[in-house]
């Protein structure tokens, strides 16, 4: 078998037996047709793979693949899309891959301009007016947002460095952008900037009023009771259910010792929500259970209450 073989087999939609071809072919000869049947066939394997949820095994060939790459001579850029594409499919799939590290060994160097477009989206191509065309999000600022959950799910300075120079970009082209404040405003915490950090939140929720927002802008804060208003926005303004789970935990915990029987409520609310979900309770909310054994949760009219009347003691008299 030769490599236009490969090519033909990978034409005919049969790309399990082109990339086993390929892989002897190449351990023995790594020439420019190849190597680039060797990359196409192991990207159209990743992609098959990752449908599969074969996720770990997508990964490793995702490593084989960068260490394909620089040998392509990828003038139209087709090699690179691929990688990027891959990379963040792999970012949202495989819980083992990480796009903090995929960044820093690539190398932020290596974006192209390509990578900062927005892509709109065929069927609005066909049916929609250019006026009410949206554009997805950039590769890149796909990019950016997956660094950010994994950046709050494990906070650190040297993490928050990291993605700086992305997020410095980011900014250079869209400063206005909701998303690329906050990530800001976040990176800002993590450094210790807490006023910095405070003052981009407050900006941002002159204009928005997204429960996250809100959340964020809490963890910042130092009055009880501010904090207290600004978890009782966050689940105002969410409106689904599943996701008001831990906003409920954190009101919580900081009502406890000052009105136990508020606290009593949301902590329900929260064993609510999860027990709909199929989550037991951690250790936390058991600890909070036990701590709260004596009080009397309040009524929903009565938390609904609370929580207008916290934001107009709080939220709405700084408006």
């Amino acid at each position: 078998m030769e490599v236009k073989d490969v090519f033909e087999l990978r034409k005919q939609g049969k790309l399990e037996e082109a990339y086993a071809a390929i892989r002897p072919m190449y351990a023995i000869h790594k020439g420019k047709y190849t190597t680039l049947a060797m990359f196409w066939t192991a990207s159209d394997i990743l992609k098959k793979r990752l449908d599969e949820r074969r996720s770990e095994e997508a990964s490793k060939i995702f490593e084989a693949l960068l260490h394909v790459i620089p040998s392509i001579d990828d003038r139209d850029g087709k090699a690179h899309a691929a990688v990027m594409n891959a990379a963040v499919r792999l970012g949202h799939e495989c819980k083992s891959f990480s796009i903090i590290d995929f960044l820093e060994n690539y190398g932020m160097e290596h974006l192209t301009e390509a990578d900062w477009k927005g892509v709109v989206p065929t069927s609005q191509d066909d049916d929609a007016p250019p006026s009410k065309r949206f554009p997805l999000p950039s590769t890149a600022m796909r990019m950016l947002t997956l660094a950010f959950h994994e950046i709050q799910q494990e906070p650190s300075k040297d993490r928050a460095l990291k993605v700086m120079p992305l997020l410095q970009e980011a900014t250079k082209r869209q400063p206005y952008n909701k998303n690329v404040q906050r990530y800001m405003a976040i990176i800002y915490g993590i450094m210790g900037e807490r006023e910095k950090a405070v003052a981009i939140y407050k900006r941002l929720l002159s204009r928005y009023h997204d429960s996250w927002l809100y959340a964020e802008l809490s963890s910042l804060t130092e009055d009880a009771g501010e904090r207290a208003a600004l978890m009782c926005q966050a689940i105002t303004h969410q409106r689904q259910e599943q996701f008001r789970s831990g906003y409920h935990l954190q009101l919580a915990q900081l009502l406890l010792g000052r009105d136990n029987n508020r606290a009593a409520y949301e902590l329900e609310r929260c064993i609510a929500i999860r027990q709909k979900q199929g989550f037991h309770n951690t250790r936390e909310i058991n600890d909070l259970q036990r701590a709260l054994a004596d009080a009397k949760p309040v009524s929903a009219s009565s938390q609904q209450d609370f929580y207008r009347r916290m934001a107009q003691k709080y939220i709405n008299k700084k408006s």
